[in-house]
């Protein structure tokens, strides 16, 4: 008798081998989805900054202010005294000095 299909078996087989590896490859796609995460916000801050940069380059007073972009917030702040430009976001702080 001639069978040209897979039996009840193997097609458990291989189920089983394309499960395992579903699964090992998981946490690792969680984590570059977490990294891409993080360094779209990381991208935000920096844009934020170059834009407040620009702003205070001919303004000299200090300044605050929040914003929220895709359900993060931030805070830019501007520091005239020690001429210091900074973003606060998700327990991360960039500053800036500005000559």
């Amino acid at each position: 008798m001639r069978s040209n299909g897979f039996s009840m078996l193997e097609s458990l087989f291989a189920i089983s081998l394309l499960s395992l590896l579903v699964l090992s490859l998981l946490p690792m796609m969680m984590q570059i989805k977490q990294n891409l995460h993080w360094q779209n916000q990381k991208t935000i801050a920096h844009q934020l900054l170059s834009e407040e940069s620009s702003f205070h380059l001919n303004n000299n007073f200090s300044s605050t202010y929040d914003t929220t972009i895709k359900n993060q917030e931030y805070r830019i702040s501007y520091n005239q005294e020690v001429k210091q430009l900074c973003a606060v976001y998700a327990k991360e702080n960039i500053c800036y000095d500005i000559k």
